[in-house]
């Protein structure tokens, strides 16, 4: 990454060490309310019946980062978010100064400590792998807003970090619009090198499926790096409040494809 004068981009184009050039481009965080997510995704049945809880395995949420939170600890009182780096230009800190990287935490990894009928709830809201460990690469600020480069630099850092920290998972409930091919573009060439490395990399579609400013009605929203054939593109579902999913139904905000450019199938699947 680079400043550099726009009267030097033609020139620099000409150098055969450089591939390809694009802008540092803005990302922001996509989110949603939940709801009965883990009978709809079936994180109750990988607990039940295959003692699946996420134990040993850790998970780099790339995202606003992660607070001090009970919901987040081990049986012993320990946090379970292992490792933090902030990637924010200026910002070293790393607690979740947004609310939506520990929003994405809990619906990964939270116990529901927190919630239940003795502390005042109607229910225990719980993530789907409540005993995973967290890895928080911070790349969004105050406002939910980053770069394309600090994305990439937390991915660079969760593939050096996969071996010391057993990362098999990243999460990433970020984008921004489509500009090239996903052949080419620097964030998505990013997820690849981290899938290629072992690391299962799920990416939100996005929340642009009411988007009709093109004249659409809300195809070809998908975002990038959810564009990139090599990530697990996750749509959103509505539960209707209950368990079934038989009366389950795309939400209406859900980015749709095919991809821009590309013109690939996505999303790949949808969750609450």
């Amino acid at each position: 990454t680079m400043r550099v004068p726009v009267s030097m981009l033609a020139e620099l184009a000409k150098d055969p060490n450089v591939a390809y050039i694009t802008p540092d481009r803005p990302v922001s965080m996509t989110a949603s309310n939940n709801e009965e997510f883990a009978t709809a995704v079936e994180a109750d049945v990988a607990a039940a019946q295959f003692a699946l809880d996420g134990t040993g395995v850790g998970v780099a949420v790339i995202d606003s980062g992660v607070a001090d939170h009970p919901d987040l600890y081990d049986a012993n009182g320990n946090s379970r978010v292992v490792y933090s780096q902030s990637f924010v230009a200026g910002d070293t800190t790393t607690p979740d100064q947004y609310g939506h990287g520990t929003h994405v935490a809990g619906l990964v990894g939270g116990t529901g400590a927190s919630s239940g009928t003795a502390n005042g709830y109607q229910a225990t809201y719980a993530g789907m792998a409540p005993n995973v460990n967290l890895i928080n690469l911070r790349v969004l600020d105050q406002n939910g807003s980053g770069t394309d480069s600090q994305v990439i630099a937390a991915i660079q850092q969760a593939i050096a970090l996969k071996s010391t920290y057993n990362i098999r998972v990243i999460n990433m409930s970020l984008g921004r619009p489509v500009f090239e091919s996903y052949t080419l573009d620097p964030v998505c060439q990013a997820v690849e090198s981290a899938w290629k490395a072992g690391i299962v990399v799920v990416v939100a579609a996005g929340n642009r499926g009411r988007d009709n400013s093109m004249g659409t009605h809300g195809f070809a929203t998908i975002g990038a790096p959810a564009n990139d054939p090599a990530v697990i593109t996750v749509g959103a579902a509505r539960t209707m409040g209950t368990a079934t999913r038989v009366d389950d139904a795309i939400a209406s905000y859900s980015s749709r494809g095919p991809t821009l450019v590309d013109h690939l199938v996505k999303p790949d699947l949808v969750a609450p």
